[in-house]
Parts: structure tokens; sequence; C-alpha cells
């Protein structure tokens, strides 16, 4: 049987060590062969990236691409899927929107007490007085835009080599969307450390740091342990906003949370794992059956994003009177335009601002530095 001179070079070029088209099955083999020559060969078509590829009658397209994924928190879903921030931070959307600034107003009452106020039987005649004063804070906006373009040639390419399997535009789009989405997780859990006035849930200026009463993470604690950090945790942070008011939410590291399920090794306790236990120790403190025990990798300090060097527990109420985010710009593509009818464009575009925090003695964090 005779090969086509085709088949003979690519022989010789095995053979010879020389340098073929990447991408090329031949190529391929002679890369695999110089790194694994006591393995033996591994014959892959290690293609280059991009959409344009070489196929054969033998070669089956499958569907659909192979997405990349990303880290997102929370368990909920909003309409278009994606995890629900509000989870974590209350999120006002659409208010102000083109605005450089919200405004908040604080009152604080002035005077005496309710016993200042009582007359007659021997006490005093003239009526006591009361009043209240006003300050305000700002809290910037930002804006974020990102521009997306395409050419009649690349949607041609695109559309006659994959047909259906990419919509190039779509997959534009959608890359473009999560980098917002991903963007704005960010800014609820950490803020940008790199821009002032930017705060997230972790990292919010004013708010008490505890490092006594969380010492070590909740997995590693023995029955007696985690007892008395659930007979404790409460009262610090009652104290800490002054006795006035209850959590509803403790916001914890994943790494922490996966282990709770281990169950408490004290039968005196029952049977219960630590977070069923920490949950009821929660609910029946704060007297809310609603209290909720959420957990993120930002609170983790070995995770890539964590900016603070310890992992952080927030312990606080999830209300928009403790703390908020605005959106006054929700994720908004234009539509595409073209000045030669070949290169088309568009930009997408929002406003957000950092989170908030209206009563920072209504959140307390608690930091330890053993590694989960």
């Amino acid at each position: 049987m005779q090969l086509s001179n085709q088949k003979l070079n690519m022989l010789k070029a095995i053979h010879s060590g020389s340098k073929l088209p990447e991408g090329t099955l031949v190529n391929s083999i002679i890369s695999s062969r110089a790194g694994n020559a006591d393995t033996g060969l591994i014959l892959c078509n290690a293609a280059p990236a991009g959409f344009e590829q070489t196929v054969s009658t033998l070669t089956q397209i499958k569907q659909p691409a192979i997405k990349q994924v990303f880290y997102t928190i929370g368990t909920g879903s909003t309409a278009d899927g994606q995890p629900s921030l509000a989870e974590f931070v209350p999120i006002k959307t659409g208010e102000g929107a083109f605005t450089e600034e919200s405004l908040y107003y604080r009152n604080f009452k002035l005077g005496g007490n309710f016993k200042s106020g009582i007359m007659g039987q021997g006490n005093r005649t003239r009526k006591a007085r009361t009043d209240i004063a006003f300050d305000s804070i700002r809290l910037p906006n930002f804006f974020w835009s990102e521009e997306m373009d395409y050419s009649i040639l690349e949607l041609e390419q695109a559309s006659r080599n994959i047909g259906s399997i990419i919509n190039l535009i779509s997959e534009r789009e959608s890359a473009r969307k999560m980098e917002w989405d991903l963007g704005i997780q960010d800014i609820v859990m950490i803020g940008d450390p790199d821009i002032n006035n930017i705060d997230g849930l972790l990292t919010l200026s004013g708010v008490t740091v505890d490092t006594t009463t969380l010492v070590k993470p909740l997995t590693a604690m023995n029955s007696t342990e985690i007892n008395d950090f659930a007979g404790k945790v409460v009262k610090a942070y009652w104290a800490n906003s002054n006795f006035t008011r209850y959590p509803n939410t403790f916001c914890i590291p994943t790494a922490d949370y996966l282990g709770l399920v281990k169950f408490i090794s004290d039968a005196s306790m029952g049977l219960y794992t630590k977070i069923s236990f920490l949950e009821q120790a929660f609910q029946k403190a704060t007297q809310n059956p609603n209290f909720k025990i959420t957990h993120t990798a930002y609170n983790d300090k070995t995770f890539n994003k964590n900016p603070l060097g310890v992992n952080r527990y927030a312990l606080y109420r999830n209300d928009n009177m403790t703390l908020e985010m605005n959106i006054p710009i929700d994720y908004t593509s234009t539509t595409f335009g073209t000045v030669n009818n070949f290169d088309f464009s568009n930009v997408a575009y929002g406003q957000f601002s950092g989170v908030f925090a209206k009563r920072p003695r209504e959140i307390l964090y608690l930091d330890h530095a053993v590694t989960i």
C-alpha cells in the first residue's frame, strides 16, 4: 500500500522531531512522546484555542460548549438563576439612578427621660421638654461600564465552523454579565480594598472586632467548648448593641460550616450535629425561629480574595435599618451600533455603592487566625 506524500512527511517528522503546526494530531504525538518517554504515546488532539478547528467526517461536535464556572455565594436564586445576595445584605435596586451619592439622615433624641416629665404630688410643676437633633452621612455611588464588539467576519466564521454550538454574541454577553455578577458579589462581601468608601459586609468601618469570644474554628471545639460559645456569643452581641438588639444572621467561613455536620460527642447533650445545636441555641437566645447561619469562602483567611488575614465571623442583623447596599442602576446593555455595517459594538453599564453600616453596633465581628 502506497502512502501519500503528506502522510510520509508526517511519519518522517515523528522520527526526526521536526516542528509541525500546533493542533495537528502528529504534532500532539510528538509533544506526548517528548514529555512521556516512559509512559508511551498519548493519542490526543491538543487543538489550539479559538472557534476555528479542523474536523473531518469522523469528528462528532458535542453540544453544548463546556462553560467555565466561578465561585458564587448563596443558596437562593433570582429570576435569572443567580444566587440571591440578599441572603447576606439588604440591597435596594433602582433608586437614585445616575446620582453621585446617597444622603442618609440620622436623628437623635435630646432632653430628659420619662422621670423628668413626672409632675404633681410634691414633684416639679414645670413641664419637661424633649427635642431631637439630626446629622447626615453620605454614601458615594460608582459607575461601571464595559464595551463588547464583533465584526461580520467573526460572526460568519464562528457560525460556519461550529454552527449552532457557539453563538458568538450571546457567549460574549454572558461572559460580560458574569463579570458584573461576580464583581457585585465581591463588593457585597469585601468591598474594594483599593478604593475608598467601598466597604463590604466583612470590611465595614466602625464595627467592633471581638478576638476573645471565638478563638478557634467551631469544628475544632469539643462539646464543652461549643456549649460555652453558644452561651456567651449572643450575650456579647447584646452588650455591643448597648442592650437594644438581637442578631438574626451568623455568617461564617464555608470550611467551618461544612465541618459542623459532625455530631457532638457528648451523650448528656443529646444526639445533635454541631450545626443543628448552634441553630437551636441562636433561635432560643434571640427568640427568633428564623435565625439563619450562612457561610461564604470570603470569611476564610485562606481564600484568595480575603483581604483580612484572619477568619472573620459576622454576627449581625440582616435588616435594612442596620446595613444596606444600593444598586441605582442594575446591569443594563445598549443596542448594538455600527458606523460601517461591518464592525458592531455595544456597552453594558451599571451603578452601585458599597455596603453602608447604618448602625455599626448591631454588627459584631469575631476573628481568629487558626487555620480551618
